[in-house]
């Protein structure tokens, strides 16, 4: 470890004790995922964006299904989602074993794809993901999109070149990493990031100011003092079909958010009569923590985290899922990377009863 990185990983320290910012989190590692080979030559087996469905009755026969994304080397080209199953002789344990369905969508000509997640509904199984337009912008509506198509007979079909959400804004988007819910009055909500990628100011200057200036605000960044990537909160979309366009009604906040974390990514479930938000807390140097919130729309972050890179002896901790099957037991998937190797994204499994777990947060 270099001098540099020793210096910052003590001001970092002293920085998450000054903010009360734990350091360790309350669960314990998790068990590494193994998915059937799918284009390994190119992607290597890497994992991120995992988004896992539970469904009791099953869909095409499987109860456990999940879509993600590679992400080798940090190469967005290679971000094309991939539909998986899973079976467990108990279906209701969590799998660590993965098959692949199919490949859900290509690498778009004019960008790129991310943040894929799946909705079960009236007995259909619905993938979504989200392009990003990086060129040709003239030819579009929007500079990033969420399409969905349906999963059956071992393919997935889009449903409509029409996006379900969509942002006009380069730097501002509030679809990023959406999750769709089902809700009981038969309608749908979906939620994202509500987010700034990059300073508009900034992106305006030019040569050699500009250079110093994205220079500066990398090391204030890296300090955790101020950075041109902003979080507004959650962003709430309303639909009344799952193959519709949604239309965004609002954005709120986190409640009790420490002030280090700027929420990056997240993931929805239900679970007695409250629904759950897990959290990514940063786009880098992340933990990985639990909200709450009793009407869908408050959420309240719990302090402690369930994990964080120094209590998993991992880095690069990235997009995490989360559920409850119907035995109480809580299951966490999230990817993170080796510290000898920041190429590869591996796949995590973590799982404890759900009540002994918010027993020990509060």
């Amino acid at each position: 470890m270099t001098v540099t990185r020793k210096l910052l990983y003590a001001y970092r320290a002293v920085q998450c004790r000054m903010c009360r910012r734990y350091t360790t989190g309350i669960l314990q590692p998790g068990k590494q995922v193994f998915i059937e080979p799918f284009r390994f030559e190119d992607n290597h087996g890497d994992v991120v964006h995992p988004c896992v469905r539970y469904i009791a009755d099953g869909f095409e026969g499987h109860c456990w299904w999940m879509v993600y994304t590679p992400y080798f080397r940090s190469n967005a080209a290679l971000e094309n989602p991939i539909l998986c199953y899973a079976d467990n002789d108990d279906s209701e344990i969590p799998p660590t074993e993965w098959k692949v369905y199919c490949l859900v969508n290509e690498k778009p000509v004019d960008g790129y794809n991310s943040a894929p997640t799946l909705l079960y509904t009236k007995g259909q199984l619905y993938v979504y993901w989200r392009e990003n337009i990086v060129q040709n912008k003239d030819k579009y509506d929007y500079w990033r999109a969420t399409f969905v198509a349906k999963v059956g007979g071992g393919k997935v079909v889009k449903c409509s070149d029409k996006p379900i959400l969509q942002t006009e804004d380069d730097e501002i988007d509030a679809e990023t990493c959406p999750t769709f819910v089902h809700e009981k009055d038969g309608g749908y909500t979906a939620y994202a990031m509500h987010l700034q990628f990059h300073s508009k100011r900034v992106k305006q200057l030019r040569g050699g100011v500009k250079k110093l200036v994205n220079s500066l605000l990398l090391v204030t960044d890296m300090l955790g003092l101020y950075a041109q990537q902003k979080h507004f909160g959650i962003a709430i979309w309303k639909g009344s079909a799952p193959e519709s366009p949604f239309t965004y009604m609002k954005t709120v906040k986190f409640r009790n958010c420490n002030r280090l974390y700027r929420p990056w990514h997240m993931d929805f479930f239900d679970y007695d009569g409250k629904r759950y938000a897990i959290v990514q807390t940063n786009m880098s140097n992340a933990d990985l923590c639990l909200a709450e919130s009793s009407d869908g729309e408050d959420f309240t972050f719990f302090k402690r985290p369930l994990i964080t890179n120094k209590s998993i002896g991992k880095i690069g901790i990235y997009k995490p899922c989360a559920g409850v099957t119907p035995n109480g037991i809580f299951y966490l998937y999230y990817t993170a990377q080796d510290v000898d190797n920041r190429a590869l994204n591996k796949l995590y499994l973590t799982e404890t009863p759900f009540g002994e777990l918010l027993s020990k947060i509060r």
